[in-house]
């Protein structure tokens, strides 16, 4: 009988494209083969756009995935609010397109990793170390707050790095909220930096940024999560109990009380109110700032109490034109959903300046602005 040579066999067509075909996606982005990270939903990995050849990031999501889990609906979050939202603290969203397998989401690359990656090599940062990452996170929060969206999972984990400006990312449990809607009861975010009203299945607003960020300083400032238990009810039942916040001697009175008022059950601080605050007054005023300061009077936007301190012109009150549209103040996006939801197009126009809505309000206060004098 006459023996052949064994040669393997070609793979079948059924089965995963190669990794030579892998490489190259929409025939402008190659695939490298560092990973950036592991998000809710799928994998980031580490491109390279043909056409500029410059690199980014791209979120790969199984398609199987959407379909398990009903996760229809935080992807389209994901790309609606990154499409609508323009700020130079938030993550720039570039492309996204799909294939039989997975959906893409282009996304800018930020080189200096995560906060939470930071937090864990530092331990612990002095006030004016966190008040440079707290103060543009808090931006980005009035921005999309100004935009009547709630992200609802403001960690250190979202907060990406980019030499040292932060970068917001992941809008999976992101809503829109207009006129001063409230969510349903729904549990979203992470447990640790979940306010009472979401550990309680109630109602929630804004706030549950506010109280996140809150969260997210004290961490900064004491190297560990302010809950934290290895058993969920144990910490479900932390949050929710009014305890004392413990903090290390050296904090200044005015950090201390900011804390205290982000982190309270109730009347808990807006995030104008933040702005507002003597510790970022007391830290703008103690930092070498390259324009000189003006003051000039505004309304306050909120209307608890009146504040006599001052609030800060931003780039969250640089607005997109385009409109946001809802049937209902609960669960709908801020851009019109199609059945084609990935193949969607939605062009933001060029972002308008416009006074912040707290001007809508009859409390007084003063506006710290950064003005250029030739």
């Amino acid at each position: 009988m006459i023996q052949y040579p064994f040669f393997n066999l070609p793979p079948k067509s059924h089965q995963p494209i190669t990794n030579i075909q892998r490489k190259l996606l929409k025939d402008q982005y190659e695939l490298l083969q560092k990973d950036l990270g592991q998000g809710t939903y799928g994998k980031v990995k580490l491109a390279i756009n043909r056409v500029n050849n410059k690199k980014c990031a791209i979120k790969i999501i199984s398609k199987n995935y959407i379909n398990q889990y009903n996760a229809k609906q935080h992807i389209d979050n994901e790309i609606n609010y990154l499409q609508c939202c323009k700020h130079k603290n938030i993550v720039e969203f570039i492309d996204k397109f799909e294939d039989k397998e997975n959906v893409y989401i282009v996304l800018e690359y930020c080189q200096n990793g995560t906060l939470y990656d930071l937090i864990k090599k530092k331990k612990v940062f002095s006030e004016d170390e966190a008040f440079t990452y707290f103060y543009q996170i808090a931006q980005a929060i009035q921005y999309l707050h100004e935009k009547d969206i709630v992200h609802r999972d403001i960690k250190s984990d979202n907060i990406l790095l980019q030499n040292n400006t932060v970068k917001l990312c992941d809008f999976n449990w992101s809503i829109y909220l207009p006129n001063g809607g409230k969510a349903k009861p729904c549990i979203c975010g992470t447990t640790e930096y979940m306010p009472p009203e979401v550990i309680k299945k109630l109602k929630h607003d804004k706030g549950v940024d506010v109280w996140a960020l809150g969260i997210l300083l004290h961490y900064m400032l004491h190297g560990e999560l302010l809950f934290k238990s290895k058993c969920k009810e144990e910490l479900h039942e932390k949050i929710c109990n009014k305890q004392m916040i413990k903090f290390n001697e050296n904090l200044s009175n005015e950090c201390k009380q900011l804390l205290q008022q982000m982190l309270a059950h109730t009347k808990r601080f807006n995030i104008q109110q933040v702005l507002n605050s003597e510790w970022i007054i007391k830290m703008l005023t103690t930092k070498n700032i390259s324009h000189p300061l003006e003051l000039t009077p505004i309304k306050n936007r909120s209307s608890a109490y009146e504040l006599t301190k001052f609030s800060v012109i931003s780039e969250s009150t640089c607005f997109s034109s385009s409109k946001f549209t809802t049937k209902s103040y609960d669960i709908e996006s801020p851009c019109k959903q199609s059945n084609n939801w990935v193949n969607q197009t939605f062009q933001p126009q060029q972002p308008l300046k416009v006074n912040s809505t707290a001007l809508d309000q009859n409390i007084t206060a003063f506006r710290v602005e950064k003005r250029q004098f030739d």
